[in-house]
């Protein structure tokens, strides 16, 4: 027999594990899903049973469900779900819940029981059943894409090709979904006299009538006759724009004609009444086009963030509280997602306090509620309109047909929701949300830097009137950069009172941006923060349906105003989010133990540098750079001696050049990519000839012996470009020149290059430059000179590197090419880059816990930054049986704890136990006549015992919403025994990482009293 359970013992899933059953309410209160899905999968999914992983319905399990294609396409506009089993007559098939074939109104089908075990639970919790499929879960194919692509080319049509204004654009196609939820819904309307319930044939067909579709809207939006509120308002001059070939158009898409031929219209399958709230914010970032998004810096806000914020606020305060009230304001709000959001999970739990949601008071109620708990302002007016209507469809959504009919919108607009600058001071809204004390502030607002506005905007004018409100205090605000989310941070406490707390997504550059620094040094010491929740490692992951697909990296920051109470002794939660299989296809949330940290908050005001060393790095990291830091003076401050050196950017260009530059005329200049490592290619200079320049400069840079320093890096190996120049030569300010003045230093420019084309560099740009695996791959001066400065004596090694180079040019240069000569060139200069390497970690003095920090940098993080599709494919494959990495990595334990545990009659030896999958380390002290070795390696791939370790392989929460990939340690009855377990992934065993899960048992034993470290 195949039947649902007999599968489900087949794939190794149980209760335990995150499998539920629906018969058994048990699910109902140990899933933490959205609201929106929980009511989905109930109500419209039931599915007889589920897996989940990480608060996502990953399989969706069915047994002789009556109508398979409505299945297929509920399932597909539900959006969440990957994978469905259908068992049938003791047939089994495997459906991809994310691709709908239009032809066959069916879903892809995957397999049928000969693919089961691909999706076991060994397949799934590691991360191989998605790698295997990855290609068949394109999100290409999934509903909301779909949609979009299909929106999207309506839209072109009537604005582009047919001349109607963006507004009237957005407001009819506003409308239009409007409408289609209602058919949808299968609410009954009651247009000119006529009470039934409409089809999308009967919608098409009035279409054709464009005065008739115009009394329909009006109908629909009449306080009297339809639902009042705010739906996309129109004017009459802005609805005479529209015309017949417009109302076409919007036919044409909700009858399913492929508008774009490039993404066939799926208008026709798709369900307004299941699709989630998300697509409003996509259909908002379409509204406001990407010219405006440039402008405004607004970008959709992804849900699965939605959801992480709305967890650890909302969520908390409804679960804890015995109310239902939760008064949030979003400054920015957009579409309005974080709102709608949070009024589902107000709903929810006035629901819950057991009221009958078929009653009028229930009706009044809802309504009640929004007005009096949600709150939002944005400057663009289609903005506000969007969040006005997703909070109407909210509303509906828990409501039936028959209540719909006759339920009247709240007016929101001027009261809860306002178009408005939020740095407006003077505006209306002021006033008002003075008055109300706020649980939270939430929401994404624009990330932006202001560049040359011929007048101060108003967020620029609001920090400087509060610079002055607070003149005498000991430190002022100040924004970096102008960056508009900096702003935004600061105006929350003129709303916040004593209890209220903060989310919001800001561009990740705040945090690490030189020219930040005051403002951080403010916000530390202003506000308590809580967590810091950082994304940039998954930058272009994050925002992947934005038009922009070089956004910003992103942070969460929860965080309080302090009211002048002191934030030092402040504990703050650091959590990195690094590339992994299960966020790059469902957005899921697992970290490695090593990616959360806690932090006292003076640390951070003490070391500004340790923001960007909690990112990559770990307090190890920490120890290592401030040693360093302590011990030796730093290349920029080495070079600051103005009788020695001189330093600076070359020549700058602009439209505007009021400083003569004809003297210069005729001297050799460099472009920027001239400059290699250790050479500078002659093919790329050429003859300065501009009689001006935009400033002026210290002409001295221009005079040998220089070394010239390139903006960009080495993207390969996160190096520097620099070489030094022995000729006079003119350069870009894309250059800095470090240039000699007392010729006794000539060797300085030796030993700083060398430095700045070291690994040593690359473990300083990873785990301190403010750009690198944060935002463009690029730094500035002040970073590349806080390397230690040291005298090298690697004149000779340096001169044979420089000669080399100029070999290879020349080589190159011949017809033909001598491959043995190039080679051996090219040995050349790695052997002598080993000596200098060598010998500036001998100058160090590196631990061996040092060089493998220096070693974990480079072959680890660096990959993860920067590295190609196979470089970041080795570093989660598997370690092979009896592996070198392991090896390393036990060893310290065998030199920490063999000292400390082995007697005459006992011994401590190591167990390590070998899967594909999973390894289990197992350190024990036994008798000494059972010791055969410090090291065994015992292969489980075919044990039974393997599935005690399945068992044990899960999820540790350190929230309802965020997982951390459980490393399972602990200790053995008898105390002296202890073990730790991971998945068998290379970067999961660095000897770095040994290092600090050594670290870690050493103390657990320590304060256990079990031995003396």
């Amino acid at each position: 027999m195949t039947g649902i359970k007999n599968i489900i013992l087949k794939l190794g899933l149980s209760e335990r594990d995150g499998l539920f059953l629906m018969d058994n309410d048990h699910w109902k209160t140990h899933t933490s899903f959205p609201n929106r899905v929980k009511r989905l999968i109930e109500n419209r999914i039931e599915p007889q049973a589920f897996f989940c992983f990480d608060n996502k319905p990953l399989i969706l399990f069915f047994e002789n469900p009556s109508d398979k294609e409505k299945l297929y396409e509920t399932i597909w506009n539900f959006n969440e779900s990957p994978i469905v089993i259908i068992i049938e007559n003791d047939n089994v098939e495997i459906f991809n819940g994310f691709n709908f074939l239009k032809d066959k109104k069916t879903l892809e089908k995957l397999g049928g029981i000969e693919k089961l075990n691909d999706f076991s639970y060994f397949e799934l919790v590691t991360g191989r059943a998605w790698e295997q499929y990855e290609d068949h879960l394109n999100y290409k194919n999934r509903v909301d894409y779909y949609l979009l692509q299909n929106i999207n080319a309506a839209r072109k049509i009537l604005v582009q090709e047919q001349g109607l204004s963006s507004k009237v654009a957005n407001a009819l196609i506003g409308k239009v979904i409007f409408v289609r939820y209602l058919i949808d819904r299968e609410v009954k309307l009651c247009f000119e006299g006529d009470s039934k319930y409409w089809t999308n044939n009967d919608f098409c067909e009035l279409l054709n009538n464009p005065q008739n579709t115009k009394n329909f809207f009006d109908y629909l939006e009449n306080s009297e006759t339809g639902f009042n509120g705010d739906l996309f308002p129109l004017h009459d001059e802005e609805y005479n724009q529209v015309q017949s070939i417009h109302y076409n158009t919007i036919r044409r898409l909700i009858e399913g004609d492929d508008l774009d031929k490039q993404q066939p219209s799926l208008f026709e399958f798709y369900d307004f009444s299941i699709i989630p709230i998300e697509f409003i914010s996509n259909v908002y970032e379409l509204f406001i086009g990407k010219d405006n998004q440039e402008e405004e810096g607004a970008y959709y806000t992804p849900l699965f963030l939605v959801d992480y914020i709305l967890k650890e606020t909302v969520d908390k305060k409804l679960n804890n509280g015995k109310g239902y009230s939760c008064k949030v304001l979003d400054p920015a709000c957009g579409s309005g997602v974080f709102l709608v959001e949070t009024l589902r999970k107000i709903i929810e739990k006035y629901i819950a306090s057991g009221v009958d949601a078929k009653s009028e008071d229930f009706k009044a109620a809802i309504k009640e509620i929004v007005k009096e708990n949600i709150y939002g302002v944005d400057k663009d007016l289609s903005a506000v309109q969007v969040a006005i209507f997703s909070i109407y469809l909210t509303l509906l959504d828990y409501l039936e047909p028959p209540e719909i009919e006759s339920f009247k919108f709240p007016i929101l607009l001027h009261s809860n929701f306002f178009e408005a600058d939020f740095f407006d001071t003077k505006a209306s809204f002021n006033e008002l949300l003075s008055k109300i004390e706020f649980e939270y502030i939430l929401g994404n607002p624009p990330w932006m830097r202001g560049k040359g506005e011929k007048t101060k905007p108003l967020y620029v004018k609001y920090v400087e009137a509060r610079r002055k409100e607070e003149k005498y205090s000991k430190i002022l605000p100040k924004i970096g950069n102008k960056e508009i989310a900096q702003a935004f941070l600061l105006r929350s406490s003129d709303f916040s009172s004593q209890n209220t707390k903060c989310a919001l997504i800001v561009t990740s550059k705040t945090l690490y941006n030189l020219q930040s620094d005051t403002f951080r040094k403010y916000f530390l010491d202003k506000f308590f923060i809580k967590r810091i929740f950082e994304l940039a490692p998954v930058r272009k992951e994050v925002f992947d349906k934005s038009n922009d697909k070089a956004v910003a990296p992103a942070c969460v920051l929860f965080f309080n105003y302090s009211n002048n109470e002191s934030t030092d002794f402040n504990i703050i939660e650091h959590i990195t989010l690094k590339p992994s299989r299960f966020f790059s296809l469902f957005k899921i949330f697992t970290i490695n133990k090593t990616d959360y940290k806690k932090i006292q908050q003076s640390k951070l005001k003490q070391y500004d540098w340790l923001w960007k060393v909690l990112v990559y790095g770990s307090y190890l990291d920490f120890n290592f750079i401030n040693r360093l830091k302590t011990e030796f003076v730093s290349i920029k401050d080495f070079i600051s001696d103005a009788d020695n050196f001189v330093e600076g950017t070359g020549i700058q260009y602009s439209s505007e050049e009021p400083y003569d530059a004809t003297h210069l005329n005729g001297l050799p200049f460099i472009d920027s990519y001239g400059i290699t490592p250790f050479f500078i290619n002659p093919d790329k200079i050429s003859v300065f000839n501009r009689p001006k320049v935009h400033r002026k400069r210290d002409e001295r840079i221009f005079i040998p012996p220089m070394l010239l320093i390139r903006k960009g890096l080495d993207m390969r190996n996160l190096t520097a470009y620099c070489a030094i120049s022995y000729k006079q030569i003119l350069f870009k300010d894309s250059i800095t020149s470090v240039s000699v003045i007392n010729h006794a230093m000539d060797n300085t420019l030796v030993n700083i290059a060398s430095l700045l084309t070291s690994s040593l560099f690359s473990y300083y740009a990873i785990n301190t430059f403010s750009s690198i695996g944060i935002e463009r791959e690029q730094t500035q001066s002040e970073n590349k000179y806080c390397l230690p400065y040291l005298e090298l004596g690697v004149k000779e090694y340096f001169k044979e590197i420089e000669q080399a180079y100029q070999d290879l040019y020349e080589e190159s240069q011949k017809t033909l090419i001598d491959n043995f000569a190039v080679e051996t060139l090219k040995n050349n200069i790695q052997l002598n880059l080993k000596q200098i390497e060598d010998i500036i970690y001998c100058k160090l003095e590196l631990s061996d816990l040092e060089y493998t920090l220096v070693d974990h940098a480079l072959n680890v993080s660096r990959p993860l930054i920067v590295g190609n599709d196979n470089e970041k494919t080795n570093l989660f494959s598997s370690l092979s049986f009896n592996d070198d990495t392991l090896n390393s990595y036990v060893s310290l334990f065998l030199d920490k704890f063999q000292p400390k545990f082995s007697r005459d009659t006992n011994k401590f030896t190591i167990e390590i136990w070998y899967t594909k999958q999973i390894i289990g380390i197992f350190f024990k002290v036994i008798p000494a006549e059972d010791y055969v070795g410090d090291v065994s390696w015992i292969d489980k791939q075919d044990e039974s015992e393997l599935l005690t370790f399945i068992s044990k392989f899960s999820t540790e929460k350190v929230t309802d919403r965020l997982f951390i990939q459980k490393d399972i340690r602990g200790f053995d009855n008898n105390g002296d025994d202890f073990f730790i377990i991971k998945p068998n992934e290379k970067r999961l065993w660095h000897k770095a990482v040994g290092y600090i899960d050594m670290y870690e048992f050493a103390d657990a034993i320590l304060k256990a009293g079990r031995v003396s470290i």
